[in-house]
């Protein structure tokens, strides 16, 4: 069974880009609004749920709450295009997600929740072994960072599709 997202949010616009930037780090992803987030959960199971707090009959905060009053084990993210601190907010809540959100932003905040992270392995006819050391896209140095690195930490480009397609 692959990773699974639940994105809660009023805004169709929001959600989908949402979607795609997860779906492009390994997410099956589903989108509800605040009536369906509930009866979502229990029937795709994500492994976490984005909550919008701003949504047109509820707050994702109190939506969160109620989450975890069914489902305790819910991953559950809060997001929001205003300044929201962690602290805040209630303890339910796992983590907060700021909007707009790059894809190095967005798999930060999944593994500061616990996520794991997907191991890509760049496998051909044989292993071959890359050493990346400048993102192609915006020309950042990667020296300080893994071996492994998919995603360049800098501006949230996909390198590992560059360096493939280029060699």
């Amino acid at each position: 069974m692959g990773k699974r997202a639940l994105l809660v949010n009023d805004s169709r616009f929001e959600s989908l880009i949402l979607k795609d930037m997860l779906n492009q780090i390994g997410y099956d992803v589903e989108i509800a609004d605040e009536f369906d987030a509930i009866y979502e959960i229990e029937q795709f199971e994500p492994n976490i749920v984005i909550v919008n707090y701003i949504m047109q009959k509820t707050r994702g905060d109190k939506l969160i709450k109620n989450i975890k009053s069914s489902i305790p084990t819910t991953k559950c993210l809060l997001s929001s295009s205003n300044s929201i601190k962690k602290e805040n907010i209630d303890e339910d809540i796992d983590g907060v997600l700021h909007t707009p959100v790059s894809l190095f932003t967005l798999k930060d905040s999944l593994k500061r929740i616990g996520e794991k992270e997907d191991v890509i392995q760049f496998i051909g006819k044989e292993k071959k072994e890359i050493n990346i050391n400048f993102c192609p896209y915006c020309a950042s140095s990667l020296d300080d960072f893994n071996e492994g690195i998919v995603f360049c930490p800098y501006c949230g480009e996909i390198i590992k599709d560059k360096v493939l397609n280029s060699k």
